[in-house]
């Protein structure tokens, strides 16, 4: 079975799985937190309008002992109990009028710019506390707070700003509750939809697996049909024609001892005999060209000098780079023994130049040769019918998951480039 697609699978499961209730866990907190302020808002803003600005007149503004014991009396409680952790009631001129903190009471602090804004009006706005200002020095050891403003006329007429502190213990409470029951749906239904998805995640590898050693069966199939195949042929050659040619080649000379010394055709059969030779020779060399390379014996780096020892042969110098890795599995040496060859015959046939470049290494799971020549270039043979070579050579590599490109080089010349995966060459034959 293709355990490796199913250990990705379930290990990107478990990544989106942790991502998912990560970013759940920032999400609701910031939901959380903003219920908290709409939440404070509200009770901030009641409680300013409704209870605190009509009690708030002239005696108070003048710091009369029986006006702020009134006001006193309402608002003193709620600290007690503990509701609300600070009061402030601000004049418009940024004088603290009440506050359960008596030594601030009846001293002046700029107003900030957006709670001065607040002077005049009905609004409330609520923020988690700032404690680093002077007149919030006694609130600093009260930790986070929930800081609320809330803007009001008083029992006169006579704009005002109340300042509120609420403790964020409730705040945090309810964070923590929706955050439970959020990530707690959001989880489950996630974790659910994995173990659904398993199943099929699993038959989908199986599948997936199956069609990857078919595919490589049938390349291997293939690969061995073609050597067999070009076997077959090179017997043909070699105990057929080559043979009744050369038994024609043995028969000339006999013709020619029956024909007069001044007979036109002796010249005729004479030419006919140096050309049988030759095609002779010619196929003898096809024979060699085609035939498969025993790899079994001196391996690929051997196979391929014995081309280069070829090439040179016909005036072309070869330089081999190759990755000693690419011997080690039968099936990548035969791949690139293939191309090499193809590579040099084109080069020998078209390039018109002395000397060309093999390169044959292994990136990641792929495997790249590069047969590289600085000569006068090439048509772009794939895609003509006249080299039927690289066709076959192409095809043979699509099959593998391959593919095969002829460019020109940076340097003039024309490049022709294989790469193919080295997965086949790890699976075993079924």
């Amino acid at each position: 079975m293709g355990r490796l697609p199913v250990r990705q699978f379930i290990l990107s499961s478990v990544a989106v799985f942790v991502a998912v209730g990560i970013g759940t866990i920032f999400v609701v907190r910031g939901i959380a937190a903003d219920f908290a302020l709409d939440e404070a808002t509200l009770r901030g803003g009641s409680f300013a309008h409704l209870a605190v600005a009509p009690l708030v007149d002239a005696r108070v503004r003048a710091g009369d002992p029986a006006g702020v014991a009134t006001l006193a009396r309402v608002l003193q409680p709620r600290i007690t109990e503990g509701s609300i952790v600070h009061i402030k009631v601000w004049s418009s001129s940024g004088q603290v009028l009440w506050s359960d903190e008596r030594d601030l009471v009846g001293r002046t602090f700029p107003l900030d710019e957006d709670v001065a804004r607040l002077v005049g009006t009905e609004e409330v706005q609520a923020t988690v506390s700032d404690l680093s200002k002077a007149e919030n020095i006694d609130e600093r050891t009260s930790g986070p707070l929930l800081e609320v403003y809330s803007g009001g006329h008083d029992a006169d007429g006579v704009p005002l700003v109340m300042e509120s502190y609420w403790s964020t213990d409730r705040m945090m409470a309810e964070q923590q509750t929706i955050l439970v029951r959020t990530v707690a749906v959001a989880l489950s239904a996630l974790l659910l939809l994995q173990l659904v998805m398993v199943p099929f995640a699993v038959g989908l590898a199986r599948r997936v697996d199956r069609a990857r050693s078919e595919r490589a069966r049938l390349v291997r199939r293939a690969l061995a049909v073609s050597d067999l195949e070009r076997r077959r042929i090179v017997s043909d050659l070699h105990d057929g024609l080559i043979q009744d040619l050369s038994g024609i080649g043995y028969a000339l000379p006999t013709v020619l001892d029956q024909l007069p010394p001044d007979n036109q055709a002796r010249h005729l059969i004479t030419a006919m005999g140096d050309q049988l030779q030759q095609d002779i020779e010619a196929l003898r060399s096809l024979m060699t060209d085609i035939y498969p390379a025993d790899l079994s014996v001196g391996g690929l780096p051997e196979a391929l000098e014995d081309l280069s020892r070829q090439a040179a042969g016909s005036g072309l110098r070869v330089s081999i780079d190759l990755d000693a890795a690419l011997s080690e599995a039968p099936e990548v040496a035969r791949m690139v023994y293939r191309v090499v060859r193809e590579g040099l015959r084109n080069v020998a046939r078209h390039a018109n130049t002395s000397e060309a470049w093999v390169r044959a290494a292994i990136d990641g799971d792929r495997a790249t040769v590069s047969v590289i020549d600085h000569g006068c270039g090439m048509p772009v043979a794939s895609a003509q019918p006249g080299h039927l070579g690289l066709q076959l050579l192409s095809d043979t590599l699509g099959d593998a998951g391959g593919a095969l490109r002829t460019f020109a080089g940076d340097a003039g010349g024309t490049t022709m480039m294989a790469t193919f995966p080295l997965v086949l060459d790890l699976e075993p034959a079924e």
